[in-house]
């Protein structure tokens, strides 16, 4: 097991493998597919690039009080790229199967939680006009993840609870 606290470098994503299990401390980004959206939409209408995601681990998904959904569906693939173009570390998901091609593409990983993720703080960050749905950056502390896909395109199956 390796320990990693925020912030994740690319330098580091890019030497773990599909074996590895990691205790992440540290702050993660958490977008819905709403806010994702509009992100998408501010890029294309005005060509404006979101700092907050740069180097970070981002997870798609929702929160609850303190408690993190992921809610990573295959509709969300197509989003991997922009995401990563964005700068995004890494990204957290609970699918089963993914395609690697933009985690080879863009030597980036996937990380599959391995236990609840309880979330010590949040707050919003962008689109708080989305109520609960708003970019939120999280707080968590001795999160366990599995890597299921690595920087070379190497999956492992995730398996669900």
């Amino acid at each position: 097991m390796l320990v990693i606290r925020y912030p994740l470098s690319l330098n580091v994503a890019r030497k773990l493998t599909v074996k590895d299990i990691v205790k992440y401390t540290g702050r993660m980004i958490l977008i819905s597919r709403e806010a994702f959206e509009r992100i998408i939409f501010y890029e294309k209408a005005e060509g404006l690039i979101p700092e907050f995601i740069m180097g970070e681990i981002v997870v798609f998904g929702s929160i609850t009080p303190n408690k993190l959904g992921v809610v990573f569906e295959e509709s969300f693939e197509p989003f991997l790229e922009k995401i990563f173009l964005f700068g995004a570390v890494a990204v957290v998901s609970d699918v089963p199967v993914v395609s690697n091609h933009y985690f080879k593409r863009f030597a980036r990983i996937m990380f599959a939680p391995v236990s609840n993720i309880e979330v010590l703080s949040n707050r919003t960050i962008a689109y708080a006009d989305l109520q609960d749905k708003a970019v939120r950056e999280i707080e968590v502390q001795d999160l366990m993840l599995r890597v299921v896909i690595d920087s070379e395109g190497n999956t492992r199956r995730v398996e669900t609870k």
